[in-house]
């Protein structure tokens, strides 16, 4: 099996490390089959194209001139309709830049959601913020780094206004088996889920669970559960530079290093090891202990 996707991924701007800021224009006629899992806050302004974001345990549908906001640590995945070319502005950065920097602050819990329907004007106004945003990294000239922070500042602005006023896009039911299956898997992540075991214990076939799961989440549950490994371990890689590449893929319910190195690559691009040191350039890689 693969997890490749066929898309165009033009990476606009990534920030110094005083500005921890990415943007990303994506174009791509095909689904995009990974879960993603980040530590930053997500913004995605659609520009065309159709679909749903599946989001923690839910669906939200997105079409033209949608922004879907995504939390840190949230569980997500973009699925575009079958057929439908989706064209996308994307911002990433962390939660300080959300949370301690004036003016813009935080929104309440009870005033956030995730997906907004936005106006013609506010849609266009944003799409113009993001392209130069691209513009000041791309050129560089002088004062670009407080230029792009006004700018997100700007940009946070009206997503804090929308949050308050815009027009929201409600969410899909979930449902009840699909969640308790979804719960059932991360509180076992590093144990051994055998598809055929857990239909046992929630008191139905494989094929039925299986294609209940995938209705809500775009994912067989084979599939969900090797990226949400995945996932983890790239955490794990980032964060914890004490534990071994092969105690980390014990550790996220891999029993063979092999298997696990080669998942890892599926979804990823490249090995355990490769990804810790783009993360972590300057930490020396533990010993492992001998496995291959």
């Amino acid at each position: 099996m693969t997890f490749a996707v066929k898309a165009h991924h033009e990476a606009i701007f990534e920030g110094p490390m005083e500005l921890p800021v990415k943007a990303v224009w994506t174009r791509s006629r095909y689904p995009e089959k990974q879960l993603a899992y980040h530590e930053e806050y997500e913004y995605h302004l659609i520009k065309r194209g159709c679909g749903s974001y599946f989001i923690v345990d839910r669906q939200y549908e997105y079409r033209k001139n949608t922004l879907v906001i995504i939390r840190p640590n949230e569980v997500h995945r973009c699925i575009p309709a079958p057929g439908s070319y989706l064209e996308k502005a994307s911002l990433f950065f962390p939660a300080s830049l959300v949370e301690n920097r004036k003016p813009g602050g935080s929104v309440n819990d009870r005033d956030f959601c995730h997906v907004i329907t936005l106006a013609e004007q506010e849609a266009t106004l944003m799409e113009i913020i993001v392209n130069s945003i691209c513009r000041e990294i791309k050129t560089k000239d002088d004062g670009w780094s407080d230029i792009v922070t006004v700018l997100l500042q700007h940009f946070l602005l009206l997503v804090k206004r929308e949050l308050l006023h815009g027009e929201r896009v409600p969410a899909g039911n979930t449902n009840p088996m699909a969640s308790r299956l979804m719960e059932h898997i991360e509180q076992r992540l590093d144990q051994p889920l055998a598809l055929h075991a857990i239909a046992q214990d929630f008191g139905c076939t494989s094929g039925h669970l299986s294609r209940l799961f995938k209705q809500h989440t775009g994912l067989n549950p084979k599939h969900y559960i090797i990226q949400r490994r995945v996932a983890e371990a790239k955490r794990l890689l980032k964060e914890d530079s004490g534990l071994t590449v092969d105690s980390i893929s014990q550790r996220v319910g891999f029993e063979d290093f092999a298997v696990f190195n080669r998942n890892f690559k599926l979804v990823t691009g490249m090995t355990p090891s490769m990804y810790r040191k783009l993360q972590l350039p300057a930490v020396q890689e533990p010993a492992d202990t001998g496995r291959i």
